[in-house]
């Protein structure tokens, strides 16, 4: 037996978000069919290397999440740093659902900041705790680093086609989305989020450029069915060299199987799948043919096994990859794939094979039709040629098994009376996650009201926390309530009918669905301000505290233990200064963010009175030239203007704005 040592690890779906080593998260686009806020959350601490709690602290978006208008939609208060957003109604649909599964992925190292890596995924499953936990499913990545781009030895060609293919697909879905939340921060004082987001897109168009004409792996149904594609994807992807083999063994499996036709005792996609291989020579005319099910739900199939017998199809369950499950537990097949191989006799050896994998059940509407809004859903896949495959273990070899990462098992198998269950068919999703008028609203502190960033007639009605209408004012809605976090809204749409939604609030530092900053004490502020560009090490952002009449967190501390509090102060403005000094102008934005938001947190502690006694100003300084950048040392650039910005800002939190500078004289 093959010791457990040899055994490859197979992450699961949500581990596949992981950064790297030395590197954090910058922004993700990610599409499927459904989602949950577990899953999601798990997946963006990955991402983003931060807890839930500090994701809910610094209130930007990591992930934008595009999934079928019949899911729930998943507030930013569920899942901190993941935006759900709204399908658009103003857009034609060309698709009954959306059910490709993707997610592209922007990675940053954390010191050499002119380092990037791009992860494209591809699934099987839905982004889900279920699919972790108790489906059977399937998932490809591929990934690009920004210095093989440049290298001599390497040629990611292959990998950038995929991912600008990617990346393609996903921009169309997006248009067809509502992204104004996005654009949230951008419109506000900061523009942080929308700016990594363009660093993340130009490491896409990079990707464009060093791909060339290379044809990628990955493909959709937007124009032509995956089945249409399958062979030019199957050739492209095998080698050349060897020139075009039928093999002479193929392996179907899928979640859903078409429904029933009397007429076609066959399932009419099964043997589609079988004619296209065939004709293109891509399968031998008698190959073993085996179709794995879920025999709780294997639709069609269910009724079939004996004419599928007749025509040369086994019906098997599908194999539970001991090299993955402990075996204590059957999961319930989801994934959909195809795999082809040469077998010979007396010979582990699995040649010539390839794979396809991918969101398309095999059915009409997942597999055979191209998009549209009454007979075909989004799709997307990939087809590789996965190499050095063993059909079973060998002693003394550690190449991988077909077994341990795929379905697969020859066993057991269903004869004509199987008890095969054909399951519930699909369940009709009407749509309830569609875009408001608005997406989002503004937090006035001053004038504790709830703000809409556009539509200035207000056709909706902010609710309150007992679910009625919210006073209107002239500029908004009344709020007597603490800063909230999310909000509901109610609209009556154009067909007659009332439209409900949660928004996000952002508040007065660009926050989106942001818990109240913590107060800290200018020690801390430093300690947060020297780790930049990493997110500060620790646990979670600590709880906020109780919060005063005006909406404000109160202070942390009400004394200090500093003997010199003015010296202290002016430690820290130098080293703040030695510091952004140093920082790189692609790291500007977010400079400015992080110092603005951590000295606005400091703002109540003791040593500042110090100097409201003395008539200083202790930011004063961090105006000078030598300690700023070249590209922002004053304002005449576009940098130095959003430093100054943030540190005016910083001053009136500080109560010094209206002090004198130190070093002025009397």
């Amino acid at each position: 037996m093959k010791s457990r040592k040899s055994r490859p690890h197979v992450p699961s779906l949500v581990q596949l978000f992981d950064a790297p080593q030395d590197y954090v998260g910058q922004f993700g686009w990610v599409c499927g069919y459904s989602a949950d806020a577990a899953f999601l959350n798990d997946a963006a601490e990955r991402f983003t290397r931060s807890t839930e709690g500090q994701r809910a602290a610094a209130g930007r978006i990591a992930l934008a999440v595009m999934l079928d208008p019949g899911t729930p939609a998943i507030p930013m208060v569920a899942a901190p740093g993941v935006a759900h957003l709204p399908m658009r109604t103003d857009v034609e649909r060309t698709f009954c659902l959306l059910h490709a599964k993707v997610a592209l992925l922007g990675f940053r190292h954390q010191h050499k900041r002119e380092l990037w890596r791009l992860r494209l995924i591809v699934s099987t499953g839905n982004w889900t705790r279920q699919t972790i936990q108790d489906s059977l499913d399937l998932a490809w990545q591929v990934e690009v680093a920004s210095e093989s781009l440049a290298g001599e030895n390497r040629d990611p060609a292959q990998a950038c086609a995929d991912v600008q293919a990617a990346r393609e697909l996903l921009a169309w879905i997006e248009a067809r989305f509502d992204g104004r939340l996005l654009e949230a921060s951008q419109q506000g004082q900061l523009s942080l989020d929308a700016i990594t987001r363009d660093q993340v897109q130009s490491w896409v168009e990079a990707c464009r450029k060093r791909a060339g004409k290379t044809p990628p792996r990955f493909f959709d149904n937007r124009k032509k069915s995956l089945l249409t594609q399958l062979t030019g994807k199957i050739a492209q992807v095998q080698d050349l060299g060897e020139g075009k083999t039928s093999r002479n063994y193929l392996a179907m499996g899928s979640g859903f199987y078409e429904g029933a036709k009397a007429a076609r005792p066959v399932p009419e996609v099964i043997e589609s799948i079988r004619t296209t291989l065939v004709d293109a020579g891509l399968l031998t005319k008698r190959p073993e043919l085996d179709i794995f099910v879920n025999p709780l739900g294997c639709q069609a199939v269910a009724s079939s096994v004996e004419a599928l017998n007749e025509a040369g199809f086994t019906v098997r369950p599908a194999g539970q990859p001991a090299a993955v499950f402990d075996g204590t537990t059957q999961r319930a097949l989801h994934a959909k794939f195809l795999f082809s191989a040469n077998q010979g006799k007396g010979s582990a050896r699995c040649t010539r094979a390839w794979l396809y994998l991918g969101s398309g059940n095999f059915t009409a509407a997942g597999f055979a039709n191209r998009s549209s809004r009454k007979s075909g859903n989004l799709e997307a896949g990939v087809v590789c040629a996965p190499v050095g495959l063993r059909w079973e273990h060998e002693k003394g070899q550690s190449h991988p098994v077909v077994t341990d990462l795929l379905p697969l098992q020859w066993k057991a198998e269903f004869k004509p009376g199987s008890v095969l269950a054909a399951g519930d068919p699909m369940p009709e999703h009407p749509d309830v996650h569609v875009a408001a008028p608005v997406a989002w609203l503004d937090w006035c502190l001053v004038q504790r009201e709830l703000q809409p960033p556009e539509d200035p007639d207000m056709t909706f009605e902010a609710l309150d926390p007992d679910g009625q209408p919210c006073p209107r004012t002239a500029s908004g809605f009344a709020w007597a309530w603490p800063a909230p976090r999310e909000v509901q809204v109610r609209w009556r749409a154009a067909d007659g009918t009332v439209g409900h939604a949660t928004l996000p609030v952002r508040d007065g530092s660009g926050r989106i669905a942001a818990t109240p900053m913590a107060a800290i004490h200018l020690d801390e502020a430093w300690w947060q301000l020297e780790e930049f560009p990493m997110a500060p090490d620790g646990g979670d952002v600590p709880e906020p505290r109780e919060v005063a009449a005006n909406g404000a967190a109160a202070p942390a501390r009400t004394a200090v233990n500093h003997r010199y509090p003015v010296r202290q102060v002016m430690q820290i403005i130098e080293s703040i200064a030695a510091k952004q000094t140093t920082v790189l102008q692609a790291d500007w934005e977010a400079w400015c963010h992080r110092l603005e938001q951590t000295l606005t947190q400091a703002a109540d502690s003791p040593e500042l009175k110090y100097f409201q006694q003395l008539d200083l100003n202790p930011l004063s300084p961090l105006r000078a030239s030598p300690f700023r950048p070249e590209f922002a040392e004053d304002a005449s650039s576009a940098p130095g203007q959003r430093y100054e910005a943030a540190l005016e800002r910083v001053t009136k939190a500080w109560g010094v704005a209206d002090l004198k500078p130190i070093g002025a004289g009397a």
